[in-house]
């Protein structure tokens, strides 16, 4: 079990690493749901200056104990006490300030992706403080070194806003956007063959090398012979020995079987059909699933299907009258070259 400076440790880790992207209240789930995109980023020097890598000092156990932590630079009582900043300003780096509901905004958002961090320890709060600190300090010597205008960091903020700016244009198109119970379950019942169980056959089969030799089998199956005596007797199939049967499958080896076997009531024997191994006649011992589900199983998984559809044709839709007020011009011959 880790101790509390441990997580301490981890958890301004990974917080930091969250503001670097700029992340807000947004889940895996919430990036492919455009109705819950709401994020807020950090500006975009912020973005290019905090996805850099940051080298660390290698230390032995023995400077490790002479530099013990020590309270963040900054954050004493009596540097909070001295400090210019006034009203809701938090800290101030330069021309840049963090107000006091911007930094709660970033504990909460913090909480949603770290549960058991603890917003109201005023250490762990005076530590990720610094930690936002240290990092400003940092922007402004990119920004100042010309670190900032680096071509690389310019594309990666430009991408990042573009894809800001769809995630919102598709928030405000599908924020109004809902499918209620009514309408789910009037899709399922037209619509029921989407919703099948999977079904499963359990089949004998009864392999001849010669089509005469399997006729004459099927005639005397009609004359009410046991199949799997004649499994047994002249079966020259693999399945042979386990007395034809296939077990519960719910795929066959090639489709002629799979058509056939669909076609069976339990207890049906086929008639005589070519396979890989020879002429096949094969009779349905069971059949278990290929029933619709029960809607109320399955309500929730249609209701958010038909809403992501219908945000979906929304937002094509209004791509659509997009491209026709638009002037697109593309040479396609580019890309054959």
């Amino acid at each position: 079990m880790l101790h509390n400076k441990q997580k301490l440790t981890i958890v301004v880790g990974f917080f930091l690493f969250v503001f670097a992207f700029g992340c807000e209240k947004t889940s895996s789930s919430q990036i492919n749901n455009p109705q819950a995109i709401k994020t807020k980023p950090t500006t975009p020097v912020q973005l290019a200056q905090n996805t850099a890598p940051v080298k660390q000092a290698v230390v032995s156990p023995a400077q490790a104990e002479e530099k013990k932590p020590v309270a963040p630079a900054g954050l004493t009582k009596e540097a909070a006490l001295s400090s210019p900043v006034a009203g809701n300003v938090l800290a101030k780096v330069g021309t840049w300030t963090l107000t006091i509901e911007d930094f709660n905004e970033r504990l909460e958002a913090l909480k949603e992706v770290v549960p058991d961090y603890d917003a109201t320890d005023i250490e762990q709060n005076k530590m990720i403080l610094e930690e936002l600190i240290r990092q400003q300090l940092l922007v402004q010597d990119a920004e100042n070194t010309g670190v900032s205008k680096n071509k690389d960091i310019a594309q990666a903020v430009e991408e990042f806003r573009r894809t800001l700016l769809v995630r919102e244009v598709a928030n405000t198109l599908t924020k109004d956007i809902s499918v209620t119970e009514e309408e789910a379950k009037e899709y399922y019942e037209a619509n029921k063959e989407e919703f099948m169980d999977q079904a499963q056959w359990r089949v004998r089969e009864l392999v001849l090398n010669t089509e005469e030799e399997a006729k004459q089998v099927l005639v005397e199956l009609y004359q009410g012979a046991d199949f799997v005596e004649k499994v047994k007797e002249k079966s020259k199939s693999n399945s042979a020995w386990q007395k034809g049967d296939l077990g519960l499958k719910s795929e066959f080896d090639f489709p002629k079987m799979q058509k056939v076997v669909e076609a069976l009531e339990v207890g049906d024997v086929s008639g005589v059909f070519q396979g890989p191994n020879g002429y096949y006649i094969v009779k349905l011992e069971e059949k278990q699933g290929g029933e619709p589900q029960d809607f109320e199983d399955i309500k929730e998984d249609i209701i958010t299907g038909l809403t992501l559809l219908t945000q979906q044709q929304a937002i094509l839709g209004h791509l659509e009258k997009l491209r026709q007020q638009t002037d697109i011009q593309v040479n396609l011959k580019l890309l054959e070259e």
